[in-house]
C-alpha cells in the first residue's frame, strides 16, 4: 500500500516560446477560459469543479519547472506520503515537499527520462 492516494490531474503546464502568442491561441483559437496572466506565466481552465484542470502557459525564457517541455501536476491526499512512498520504490525526488504562498504543499518528482511531475496537496 502506496499510503497515499492521486485525486486528480490537476495541471499540464507547457512551455512556451512566445507568451503573448500562445495566450491568443488558447484563449481566441480553443476558447479556453483565461484564468490569471503573469509576467512569465497564464492559466486557462479546461471544465469545472472536480473535473477541472489548469493549463498552465510557462514562458520558456523564465526558469523552472519546464526545462523539459511540459509537465504534469498530480493532486495527492498527502504529498509526504507520497514522496515516502516513491522513494523506498526507487523514484527520484528533485524538490522536498515545500509550502508555497497559494496554498499547497508541494514536491516534485522526476520520472526515469527526467520528466517532472508535481506532487501537490492543497492546504486549504
Amino acid at each position: 500500500m502506496a499510503g497515499f492516494n492521486v485525486m486528480g490531474l490537476n495541471t499540464i503546464i507547457i512551455q512556451v516560446k512566445n507568451l503573448a502568442k500562445s495566450i491568443h491561441f488558447y484563449e481566441h483559437v480553443l476558447h479556453l477560459e483565461k484564468d490569471f496572466v503573469d509576467k512569465n506565466m497564464a492559466f486557462f481552465r479546461v471544465g469545472s469543479g472536480k473535473g477541472g484542470v489548469t493549463v498552465l502557459l510557462h514562458s520558456a525564457d523564465a526558469p523552472d519547472p519546464t526545462d523539459k517541455g511540459m509537465v504534469i501536476e498530480l493532486l495527492v491526499d498527502d504529498v509526504d506520503a507520497a514522496v515516502s512512498y516513491i522513494k523506498s520504490a526507487g523514484g527520484e525526488i528533485v524538490q522536498q515537499p515545500v509550502i508555497q504562498d497559494w496554498g499547497v504543499r508541494e514536491s516534485v518528482a522526476a520520472d526515469p527520462d527526467g520528466y517532472k511531475i508535481w506532487l501537490v496537496q492543497n492546504l486549504t
